[in-house]
């Protein structure tokens, strides 16, 4: 568990660092329609990656609550 926090950490940090250069990219104007693509690219990955792990976490949190510990309602 705890090294799938560690990833999560890392997902939102990929997540950060990508936003920031995709922005400097566009306020700065002198990267190419490719540049900004890629970026989007990586952007768009890290983004999965860090939804999926949180989901992860969320589901084993989630299965370790037991018959002791109410496990959260899903509203329908």
């Amino acid at each position: 568990m705890s090294q799938l926090r560690q990833l999560r950490a890392l997902y939102g940090g990929g997540v950060v660092a990508w936003t920031l250069c995709l922005v400097l990219t566009m306020v700065r104007g002198d990267g190419s329609a490719r540049q900004t693509v890629v970026l989007l690219g990586l952007l768009a990955v890290f983004l999965v990656l860090l939804l999926w792990s949180t989901w992860c976490i969320w589901e084993m949190e989630a299965g370790r609550a037991g018959p002791g510990r109410a496990a959260p309602a899903v509203r329908r």
